[in-house]
Parts: structure tokens; C-alpha cells; sequence
């Protein structure tokens, strides 16, 4: 059985010969929903779809992305989603060993190595052969095959964010999962079928088929391309392991609350700044297990640093493959998207952008690929971070940044109480945290007899 809550999406259109098998298949291999997407077949395609244990939602917009982006919304809320075609083409037995792999992958391909005879026609084998070393080439990552059935994290389909509607969907997914400094792609083999009946909308025929692939082939070179990225500097809320300072004012418990809150509040505005803007975006961490935590909470891929320290992590993050990088406190859960979208656009044109805490640190620091190593290293890791001076130390490292406007981060109690009084004006700045407060007022109302031990 399949560990991970695991949705299908079945892209279909007049595919009443297999979709039947499909979906009962992929029900029994472990799949807890099915959702078929039909653009308005005619052939009985929908009710073939109920009648094996689906559920159908019409699509009137057509194209296979679209299709899979639509499904993919009514998914949400499951760990996993497949996604595989609806004309008997892949196995749903396979479904079991591909689910499996994502347990230690974000994105999973079933690679298509026993193919039936006549299931591939020869220019199609030639195009995905084209598609898959073009993206070789673009990311020096192991790919052979750009597959209908794959199996990907909601988490992670969440931070790729792919919008294209037609049959560059998935080259667009593999081809930004990839890319991306902190998603894991795995290929598992699976069988490939002569479709059961119906007809093929591309690859049964050359010259749509050759259409199809050349725009395969420029969205492989556009989902690859250098994107920006936002970093959350964050550890995973373990006792002694954060805001030390705040836990001694308001107890280990209590700074566990506020923490894990800001960690979800702070990831939030990331990835909406990420959507907005066509970054990537991902978390770094102390160790492997704040990897696992914070992925957990937050749903951000997460990298692990090589060596310990916040110094040693800014300068990993700037190391990173983009064209820019910015990195962001997770202790600033109100920070607003404009804010980072601001640090962006300084980025365009100047090589370092810093954004002052009011306490005299700094919840934000973005610099070009291109500035120098030396001014990274001088900046990162010559003076311990939170000490006295950080903040004038890495303006003068950085040479002449351009400075956004302070910012409160939350140190202490009173930086807490700060942060309170802001909240009750804009409760939507922090929805998590607001819960949080919320939630320690009433135990703080509550008698000590009355609450339970820790």
C-alpha cells in the first residue's frame, strides 16, 4: 500500500474504450481519489469515469496542462498527486512503486522503459530523446524521460508553480523541478501500452506530433532558465534550538508557539512573492532534520547547510546557482510581500540590497550573482551574527547597498508586545500568529489547575 495521502489526476478526452480500467486501477493500486478531466467528450467518456469510482470535472478550456492544472486544484489537501493519461497507455499497477519513490524525491517520472510494440512511434521517441537532453544540458541533472505518469508533492507543485496549458505542461514541470537548487527528481521504470482505443491528439500523427515537440523544446529552454530565488533562513522549532532570548522571557513552551507560527506566516509570504514574481524559492537549514521539520510545517524545499552558522548559511545561500539571491529572516512573520518584491527590483539594477531590523541586525539581504566572492565572505563570515556592530559590518562589506525601510524582527518580549499591538491593525499580515496569540490569551485566562501539564 501506498504511505502518502495520494490523489490521481486523469487528463481525458473521448477515451470511453479505457478510462474505466484506469480508474478502477488506479483505485486499487493505492490511489484515495481519482479526478478525471474532461474538456466535453462525447462517447460516454464522463459516465465510464463515475461508474468506475471517479470523480469527473469538466473543463471547457482545452489543453493537457490546463487539464492538469485543474485537477491538481481539486487535489489539493492530498500529499501526493499522480497524474497520468487517460487512454490505457500507462499501467495503474505501476502506481504503487512510483508513489514509493517519492518518499525520498519530490518529483517522480515513470520512465518508459518496457514499451509495448507501436505504443511510442519513432518521432516521438526522437523528440522526447531532443526535450530530455536539451534539459541535460541546461541543468547537468539525470534526465531520460519526460513520461505521462509521474507522481509529484503537493508541497512541491505548490513551489514550481507551472502555468502552462497546453502540451508543454510537463516538460515545463520536470524542466523547472530540475532547475530548482533544492528539488529532488527521481525516475522509476514502468511499462508503456498501445493506447486501448480512441485517438491520439498528438503523437499518432507526424506532423502535429512535430509541432507539439518544437514547442516542447522552447519550453524546456524557458522552464530552465535562470530564475531569481527567495530563501527562508529558518531552524525547525526544537527546544534550545531557537529564540533563546524570547523563550527565557515567555518560556520554552510559549516561544515553541510563536516560532513554529512564524516559521508558516513567513513561508507564506515567500511563496505568494515567488508567484508573483517567477521566483524560486526554498528554505535553508541547519541539518538534514531541521530539513524534515520545516518542510513539514512550512512546505518549502528545503537545503541543509555544509557548516554550522547563520554567517556560513548566508554566504551558502549566496553561493547558490541564480541570478540573485535574497534571503529573509523567518523571525519577521509580517513582513509583506511588496517588501521582498521591492529587495527584487532592487536587484535589477544594483548588486546588494539590505533591509535594517529596528533593533540594529538586518531581516534581509539580497545580492547579483556576480558580486564578489571576497565582499560575500567579508560580510557573512567575519563577524558572528547577533552580535553588536553586524549591521554596520555588513553594510560596509557590501559597499553601498541599496537599504529598505526597517523592519521588526521578534527577539524579545517586547519585540512581541510590538508585534501584538501592529497585528490588531492588520490581523492578515500574520494569520498564524495571530492564532497563536489568541490561543495564549486563553490559557492565560484559564486557572493553572485547569490547563494541562506542559
Amino acid at each position: 500500500m501506498v504511505e502518502h495521502r495520494l490523489a490521481a489526476v486523469v487528463p481525458a478526452w473521448n477515451e470511453v474504450a479505457a478510462i474505466g480500467g484506469v480508474v478502477s486501477g488506479l483505485l486499487a493500486a493505492g490511489a484515495c481519489c481519482v479526478y478525471v478531466v474532461d474538456p466535453g467528450s462525447t462517447d460516454g467518456t464522463q459516465d465510464a469515469s463515475r461508474e468506475a469510482g471517479a470523480s469527473v470535472i469538466e473543463e471547457p478550456r482545452r489543453g493537457y496542462g490546463q487539464a492538469s492544472l485543474t485537477g491538481a486544484l481539486a487535489a489539493r489537501g492530498h500529499d501526493l498527486i499522480a497524474f497520468l493519461d487517460g487512454d490505457g497507455s500507462c499501467d495503474p499497477a505501476d502506481l504503487p512503486r512510483v508513489a514509493a519513490a517519492a518518499g525520498a524525491a519530490d518529483l517522480v517520472l515513470g520512465r518508459r522503459q518496457r514499451i509495448g510494440p507501436g505504443a511510442l512511434p519513432w518521432h516521438a521517441r526522437f523528440g522526447n530523446c531532443l526535450i530530455c537532453a536539451l534539459l541535460r544540458a541546461r541543468t547537468c541533472q539525470k534526465v531520460r524521460d519526460v513520461p505521462p505518469f509521474k507522481v509529484v508533492r503537493a508541497d512541491a507543485l505548490a513551489a514550481i508553480g507551472p502555468g502552462e496549458t497546453g502540451y508543454g505542461w510537463t516538460v515545463e514541470l520536470v524542466g523547472r523541478a530540475l532547475a530548482h537548487p533544492a528539488m529532488r527528481v527521481a525516475e522509476v521504470p514502468v511499462g508503456f501500452h498501445p493506447r486501448v482505443g480512441g485517438e491520439s491528439k498528438v503523437s499518432g500523427r507526424l506532423v502535429p506530433s512535430m509541432l507539439a515537440g518544437l514547442a516542447m523544446l522552447g519550453q524546456a529552454r524557458s522552464a530552465t532558465r535562470g530564475r531569481g530565488l527567495l530563501v527562508m533562513m529558518a531552524k525547525a522549532p526544537r527546544r534550545g534550538h531557537y529564540k533563546t532570548r524570547l523563550a527565557e522571557d515567555i518560556g520554552v513552551a510559549a516561544a515553541h508557539g510563536f516560532w513554529t507560527a512564524s516559521l508558516q506566516d513567513s513561508a507564506r509570504t515567500l511563496l505568494a512573492a515567488g508567484r508573483e514574481a517567477g521566483l524560486d524559492v526554498l528554505a535553508m537549514v541547519p541539518s538534514p532534520a531541521d530539513a524534515v521539520a520545516v518542510r513539514e510545517l512550512t512546505g518549502l524545499p528545503c537545503l541543509a547547510q555544509s557548516r554550522p552558522g547563520l554567517g556560513q548559511a548566508l554566504f551558502e545561500v549566496s553561493e547558490l546557482p541564480a541570478p540573485y539571491t535574497v534571503a529573509v529572516s523567518a523571525d519577521t512573520p509580517t513582513l509583506p510581500v511588496e517588501r521582498l518584491l521591492l529587495a527584487v527590483e532592487a536587484l535589477r539594477s544594483a548588486p546588494a540590497v539590505l533591509g535594517p531590523c529596528e533593533d540594529g541586525g538586518y531581516y534581509l539581504v539580497g545580492l547579483r550573482r556576480a558580486f564578489p566572492v571576497d565582499s560575500r565572505r567579508r560580510a557573512f563570515l567575519q563577524v558572528p551574527m547577533g552580535g553588536p556592530g553586524v549591521l554596520e559590518h555588513t553594510r560596509s562589506a557590501l559597499g553601498a547597498p541599496v537599504e529598505l525601510e526597517p523592519w521588526l524582527d521578534v527577539d524579545t518580549l517586547a519585540d512581541l508586545e510590538c508585534l501584538a499591538r501592529r497585528l490588531q491593525e492588520d490581523p492578515w499580515a500574520a494569520p498564524a500568529v495571530v492564532n497563536w496569540l489568541a490561543e495564549r490569551r486563553h490559557s492565560e485566562r484559564v486557572p493553572p489547575s485547569k490547563q494541562e501539564a506542559g
